[in-house]
């Protein structure tokens, strides 16, 4: 039986899961060389926007070339955060355009700035997948973004309305900061989705499959 998909996670993987880590960027060479020991994902997330931006930019190019990175992120826009709005706007727009030349997908952190971040997708018409991490929101917000092209991935909160009405197609289930094994989150949803975890747990692995096949393995 194949090893639940953990999407997005802020640890190694626990008996029983596969985990995409994320690297949040800057980071030391200690922290490169720690993570990309398995799959990951890296990005500058909008809590912690480095003063040397295009330094951090560099490194994130550098990291994404590497073959076990599997998407760009996170990043993303926050309007409860302290960062200057529009630093975070530039810094995720440039992290994009990396997405999109890799061929990587995005994993996005978005608070309060759904306008925004719906926005930047029209007007940037990123070429890869986007993917709403830990997404909360409620069944009207999950419409608008399907609508709009972009996938959901649901941590250990969650409306069920939302993860009921989500596509097979566009999902995917993470725990994000919290450390236990993502196996209770596949049996809650797939009881809510009136179907089996082995069989929910297949269709987030091809969903993984469908979004990074240009990466090269």
């Amino acid at each position: 039986m194949d090893l639940y998909l953990n999407f997005h996670a802020h640890r190694e993987a626990v008996p029983g899961e596969t985990v995409i880590r994320n690297l949040l960027l800057p980071a030391g060479k200690d922290e490169e060389d720690a993570i990309t020991s398995g799959f990951f994902s890296a990005g500058i997330h909008p809590w912690h926007l480095p003063p040397q931006a295009d330094e951090a930019l560099r490194q994130l190019a550098r990291v994404a070339a590497h073959p076990r990175c599997i998407a760009i992120g996170e990043t993303g826009l926050d309007k409860i955060c302290p960062t200057p709005f529009a630093l975070q706007l530039a810094l995720f727009e440039r992290q994009l355009a990396l997405a999109g030349t890799t061929g990587r997908p995005a994993v996005i952190h978005c608070v309060k700035a759904w306008d925004e971040l719906l926005a930047t997708a029209k007007r940037t018409r990123p070429a890869i997948a986007c993917v709403i991490h830990g997404f909360r929101g409620k069944p009207r917000l999950a419409e608008s973004l399907l609508t709009h092209g972009f996938y959901l991935s649901f941590g250990p909160r969650f409306n069920p309305e939302s993860l009921r009405l989500c596509p097979p197609g566009r999902l995917f289930l993470e725990t994000d900061e919290d450390p236990h094994s993502v196996d209770a989150l596949y049996h809650t949803a797939a009881s809510l989705r009136g179907c089996s975890p082995e069989s929910l747990n297949a269709q987030c692995l091809q969903n993984l499959r469908d979004i990074t096949q240009t990466v090269k393995k």
